[in-house]
């Protein structure tokens, strides 16, 4: 994976998109991970697959939120784009076209919790809609774009 790819700033990506492709990308990657360890470490640990499927739901429903958060906060910070932005060819960006700081993708990544209230990202939707450069609250805030990669 290439460290931070040449971003084409003229070209934002839009709302419901790419965007929305990367981010179901991502969180069937961290839940489908999360879930198979919760799985397993159920299992190990009550002996069955009873105990397995508690892991599992377990997992899934306290811990998977908080692994989604530090992953993308980490491969947005390091590489400016998460394994779904990357299959989708996007990525996050100052808004003047540097590349992503650990700063602006913490603050971006915090704020994904107001974003997807009160479900299914509503709040963030709506505001990336009214924003002239599709901007959600996380955005707007930590001063960056999602934009696509230069081919």
């Amino acid at each position: 994976m290439d460290r931070y790819p040449d971003p084409d700033v003229t070209e934002l990506a839009g709302v419901l998109d790419r965007r929305l492709e990367a981010l179901l990308i991502d969180g069937l990657l961290v839940v489908g991970l999360v879930g198979l360890l919760g799985y397993v470490g159920g299992a190990l640990m009550i002996e069955g697959s009873f105990g397995g499927f508690g892991g599992f739901l377990v997992a899934v429903q306290f811990i998977s939120p908080v692994v989604l958060l530090g992953y993308q906060t980490a491969f947005e910070g390091y590489y400016g784009q998460t394994l779904g932005k990357r299959y989708r060819d996007i990525v996050v960006v100052t808004e003047d076209g540097n590349d992503c700081t650990w700063v602006a993708a913490v603050a971006r990544n915090l704020l994904r919790i107001v974003d997807a209230l009160p479900a299914f990202y509503l709040v963030g939707v709506l505001v990336a809609y009214l924003s002239d450069e599709h901007q959600r609250l996380g955005d707007l805030a930590a001063g960056t774009r999602v934009v696509y990669v230069d081919e």
